[in-house]
């Protein structure tokens, strides 16, 4: 990676931390957040991610298969979605090391 690139990624990466600050900043007293707003934010992080991984599953190889149910068991008895997706990927990683 060229010091170019770095410092392009570093750059839109404080933007963006930047943009998410301000706006907390902006909008912390001002804005009441109840009832389908707050339903609607907390139910946003996963339908992403499945936006994200549903292209992949579908096309994917027994490893893929393999991290997503590994993923979708701790998810579900952990409760914990970054704990989850974390396993996953370290379960999707052995079974390619253990695979060849």
């Amino acid at each position: 990676m060229s010091p170019l690139e770095l410092a392009a990624i570093l750059g839109m990466a404080l933007a963006t931390y930047l943009t998410r600050i301000g706006g907390l900043a902006l909008a912390n007293d001002r804005i009441e957040v109840g009832g389908f707003t707050e339903r609607f934010m907390k139910n946003l992080p996963p339908a992403i991610l499945a936006a994200l991984i549903s292209p992949k599953l579908m096309n994917g190889d027994a490893s893929i298969w393999g991290a997503a149910v590994l993923t979708v068991g701790i998810v579900w008895y952990t409760k914990n979605t970054l704990f989850g997706v974390a396993a996953g990927t370290l379960g999707c990683a052995a079974i390619r090391w253990m695979i060849g």
